[in-house]
């Protein structure tokens, strides 16, 4: 009996603690909402010091990656621009047919370590990397240089080799190759 009663307090003092370490997780898990334009002033009193500590990005001149269209059309990406300021692409979807997940790449390097992304459609298509993974998104929503619903933003040059920001329709893009290598 006394070892019956002693297994079971056991067996609920670790289920208590596996319920409070789990709601730790998914608590810290929450975004963060951004702080009122008032508040983001560095002057301001109480507002926290930003970093002091900025990251430097080798950014290669010349075409980044380049974009096949349904119609055999090939754009040169010359450049990127990044989304908000933030990110050079953000994903969100179903990766290999799991729960939700987000991809939001901040350094270029890291988006230089992608291969490709061929898409089936605009909410279905893989990602691969120089080291030869696959990512499978479904359900998912790619984001490059826009943030529009429908479209891919990047910069290609004209005839007179000057960078022109192109919009081009996610439903007409069959394939993203980054890099050069």
């Amino acid at each position: 009996m006394r070892t019956l009663l002693l297994s079971l307090t056991l067996a609920l003092m670790l289920a208590a603690s596996l319920a409070a370490c789990s709601a730790k997780d998914e608590a810290a898990q929450q975004p963060v909402p951004d702080q009122p334009a008032a508040q983001a002033d560095p002057a301001a009193p109480g507002t926290p010091a930003a970093s002091s500590r900025t990251i430097k990005e080798d950014i290669p001149a010349g075409p980044v990656g380049q974009v096949q269209l349904k119609n055999g059309t090939t754009l040169i990406i010359d450049s990127l621009e990044k989304l908000g300021g933030d990110y050079w692409v953000y994903v969100s979807g179903k990766l290999n047919g799991r729960s939700s997940t987000v991809v939001s790449l901040t350094r270029f390097r890291d988006l230089m370590g992608w291969k490709s992304v061929v898409f089936n459609d605009p909410h279905t298509f893989t990602i691969t990397t120089r080291h030869g993974k696959e990512w499978a998104f479904e359900e998912a929503n790619f984001y490059l240089g826009s943030d529009k619903a429908g479209i891919y933003a990047f910069h290609v040059l004209d005839d007179r080799y000057t960078p022109v920001l192109t919009e081009v329709p996610k439903d007409a893009v069959v394939n993203i190759a980054f890099g050069t290598k």
